[in-house]
């Protein structure tokens, strides 16, 4: 009899997670990239967001056309929203290309703009002229 119930036990068990369907999603799909910049080269048809600038930016700064300086990154460098940001807002990938201002300093946190047009800032060690 003992073995009888353990059979049921089990059966049922089985029938349990195949019904219920144990750790299984149906249709849900992660967005890893979701939050990342778009770069020229990716196109998309969805809304762009725009970012408020805090008042600590200079106008110099967000003068998007000021920035006609092409540079690449070397690495996968983490950028921010505002040169006051301690945690990184997202990522640039090898070889993004960002545009500088004529004349822009080559240490620190620095203002660039993307190949989308917003401007982001990112580590001079981590960018090349092209």
């Amino acid at each position: 009899m003992m073995r009888y119930s353990l059979l049921a036990t089990a059966s049922l068990a089985l029938v349990a997670c195949g019904i219920g369907g144990c750790q299984s999603s149906g249709h849900a799909e992660a967005s890893v990239d979701a939050n990342r910049p778009a770069m020229a080269a990716e196109t998309s048809t969805k809304t762009q967001t725009t970012y408020t600038t805090p008042s600590a930016q200079t106008a110099a700064a967000t003068d998007a056309a000021s920035y006609t300086v092409p540079y690449t990154t070397v690495n996968d460098a983490p950028y921010m929203r505002a040169a006051s940001d301690s945690a990184a807002a997202g990522t640039l990938t090898t070889g993004d290309t960002v545009y500088l201002r004529s004349g822009a300093p080559t240490t620190g946190i620095i203002p660039a703009k993307t190949a989308d047009g917003r401007i982001v800032y990112i580590r001079a060690a981590d960018l090349r002229a092209k």
